[in-house]
């Protein structure tokens, strides 16, 4: 996005965007006294004047600029007659600053900046103006390498290192996914600012995360959430960054803050504290927080959640949420393994009748292993004391090579049993 700034000067334009590129890379070989020498005789060099009838053309340019009639301020500086090289460049310094304001043809409005500045003929405050807003241009326009160039040799012509350009050039190498380069800029954005800003430590986290150098994007999501305890998603981005590294413990405390200030609010957020609570074998915050978002609706209730929560219920010796929900899932996905499981946490709380309905609707649905559920129906028919139910159960569980031994075990004790109550088998 430009951001055009209109200046009280008659001869003068301010530029400012977000950043870009211009020279070939350069040497920085130099001593600290060599360079401020070099920049100090850069600086007392003598200032040209420009000639009247170039003076005349860009103040006329200017005040037409000053009525936004910008394309007609360009039009009277292409038609400007220069009779010196200061004169070409003071001329091509606007009519590329102009081409930016209108934002049309950034490659020709480079050319005209690039020009202006390659006699390096200017005053030094103009030339520094000018060579920054070359960067700027080349960032705005996606032109990272070059934007990189041009920022180094922006600092090498004025000797300035500043936070904000530092950042520009990390900001570039991300562009280019060149990771391990955003680091050493991006460091020094963050040692020179004169405040600690989020934008330049999200940038250091995300090259190293894109680096793929964890433990090291990590130590930086620990600072940040120091540094910056206001934003919440730094917790949770440490939680889940926590969890790649399989610290799930580390990773559920850091989960468990972002909750209590308040950002876990998405689906994913969600999920992921769920799964953390499962991970670190608290299974029944992990199935109450699934059941609170299903029936807020934040978390939509699909084979995977469902299942989820249901298993972490049972794992929590809720039964009868389990049996709740894995109901839910054998209804909406028409599951035998589903219904054969409510069937088993209904035994689990003595719900025996609840247990036969689930346990035929499972062979119904011709579950995967029948034999199975014929034994869990065998206990289930017995505790009614529905003898000749729980029999025909144990001939049917014969029949599976795997269970005709129990279930050989139990014919015996259902007959005692039924005999004893006067039941005729």
């Amino acid at each position: 996005m430009k951001q055009l700034i209109k200046l009280s000067s008659a001869l003068a334009l301010m530029f400012a965007v977000a950043g870009a590129g211009f020279y070939s890379p350069v040497s920085f070989a130099e001593t600290e006294a060599q360079k401020q020498q070099r920049i100090q005789e850069r600086k007392d060099r003598r200032s040209q004047a420009v000639s009247e009838r170039t003076g005349r053309a860009v103040t006329q340019a200017f005040e037409l600029y000053q009525d936004d009639q910008v394309k007609e301020g360009l039009a009277i500086l292409e038609g400007a007659r220069t009779s010196s090289d200061f004169d070409r460049a003071f001329v091509d310094r606007y009519l590329g600053q102009f081409l930016v304001i209108i934002g049309e043809d950034m490659t020709r409005a480079l050319e005209y900046l690039k020009r202006a500045a390659a006699p390096d003929i200017l005053s030094f405050a103009d030339q520094s103006q000018l060579l920054e807003m070359i960067a700027q241009v080349h960032l705005q326009e996606e032109n990272f390498q070059q934007a990189i160039e041009a920022y180094r040799a922006w600092m090498h012509f004025t000797g300035e290192e500043r936070h904000d350009t530092y950042y520009r050039i990390a900001g570039s190498y991300m562009q280019m996914s060149q990771y391990d380069q955003v680091l050493e800029p991006i460091n020094k954005a963050i040692a020179m600012s004169d405040e600690p800003r989020e934008s330049y430590y999200t940038l250091k986290f995300a090259a190293l995360y894109e680096a793929q150098r964890i433990p090291e994007s990590i130590n930086v999501l620990e600072e940040m959430v120091q540094i910056f305890p206001e934003s919440g998603q730094w917790w949770f981005y440490l939680g889940n960054t926590y969890q790649m590294q399989e610290q799930f413990e580390k990773a559920l405390s850091a989960l468990r803050v972002a909750n209590l200030l308040g950002y876990i609010e998405t689906r994913q957020h969600y999920l992921t504290l769920g799964q953390m609570f499962a991970n670190n074998e608290i299974p029944f915050k992990a199935a109450d927080t699934f059941d609170r978002q299903i029936r807020a609706g934040v978390i939509p209730e699909n084979r995977q959640i469902l299942m989820a929560t249901a298993s972490n219920y049972q794992a929590a010796r809720e039964y009868a949420k389990a049996a709740e929900f894995y109901g839910k899932l054998g209804q909406t996905e028409n599951d035998a393994e589903a219904y054969r499981r409510q069937g088993e946490a209904f035994l689990s709380i003595q719900r025996y009748r609840d247990a036969v309905t689930a346990f035929n609707k499972a062979l119904e649905l011709n579950v995967e292993n029948p034999g199975r559920v014929h034994m869990s129906l065998i206990s289930a028919h017995f505790y009614q004391e529905q003898y000749p139910q729980a029999l025909a159960a144990v001939n049917r569980a014969r029949r599976d090579s795997a269970f005709s031994r129990q279930a050989r075990s139990w014919e015996n004790y259902i007959r005692d049993k039924a005999q004893q109550k006067g039941v005729d088998l």
